[in-house]
């Protein structure tokens, strides 16, 4: 038995845009719903919704079905959530708050077998198909992709370190932490904040990796697209259903 190609890597590391959706709403029945759109990838969060392993395996369980890729946000770097997430079947992890290169090669090691990490040895589960998949310990990393999120001022000024370190994919924008910490609160569009974005892309593409960033909103997720923004989510399963049940209501009151 082999491992399905991680289309979300093969796609950032060819330069090819790839369009993903938020998945906050902890159900497998909405994140299988997201899964059908047609979108190239989905973010199960564990940071900031309550999502706990048991839930996101079954979202990863149904998002299987379909081609796109599930990428698992976790609350931290703590190396034991890491593990837990990628015996569960997570390939590709985010990871938020990363300030420096030396956090970013812990994170690495942390999802690596050793001698190159620490990651913890099962023989079987989830992720190899219960012990089905050929070889998958020596060649587990060839299909994990790690984004780590860009969210301070610390972490900007260090972005080219953290994107220089081998086995990071992708720096990710967290664009709402981002301006809050750069005293624009909810304002990413301020030029402040939009010149460390720019130069957080700049600092990935000189280290040959890719960039990411969350813009709900569509003319921004153009605007990134075309800044050469790879890895880009363009809405959530909770902004749809509220945005669109506010909207049909409203329509009532017209």
């Amino acid at each position: 038995m082999q491992e399905r190609v991680n289309s979300l890597k093969a796609a950032t590391q060819a330069g090819r845009p790839h369009i993903g959706i938020w998945c906050s709403l902890a159900s497998a029945l909405t994140t299988e719903v997201m899964a059908g759109s047609g979108a190239g990838w989905l973010l199960v969060d564990g940071e900031h919704s309550p999502n706990d392993l048991r839930s996101i395996m079954a979202q990863l369980q149904v998002a299987a079905a379909f081609p796109c890729e599930a990428v698992v946000r976790l609350p931290s770097d703590d190396p034991n959530l890491m593990k837990q997430a990628l015996d569960v079947g997570a390939r590709s992890l985010m990871i938020p708050n990363v300030r420096t290169a030396h956090q970013a090669r812990s994170i690495v090691a942390a999802m690596t077998y050793a001698p190159g990490g620490f990651r913890g040895f099962s023989v079987g589960h989830r992720a190899n198909a219960f012990g089905r998949i050929a070889g998958y310990h020596a060649k587990a990393r060839e299909q994990q992709l790690l984004a780590l999120q860009i969210e301070d001022e610390a972490a900007v000024a260090n972005a080219a370190e953290i994107a220089a370190v081998d086995g990071v994919d992708v720096l990710f924008v967290g664009p709402g932490d981002l301006s809050t910490n750069m005293g624009a609160m909810g304002n990413s569009g301020a030029a402040h904040v939009q010149e460390a974005i720019a130069s957080v892309r700049k600092a990935a593409a000189a280290a040959g990796k890719a960039s990411g960033i969350l813009a709900p909103a569509k003319a921004d997720a153009d605007r990134y697209l075309a800044d050469g923004f790879t890895m880009v989510a363009v809405g959530s399963d909770l902004g749809l259903l509220a945005r669109g049940s506010d909207a049909l209501i409203a329509s009532f009151h017209q």
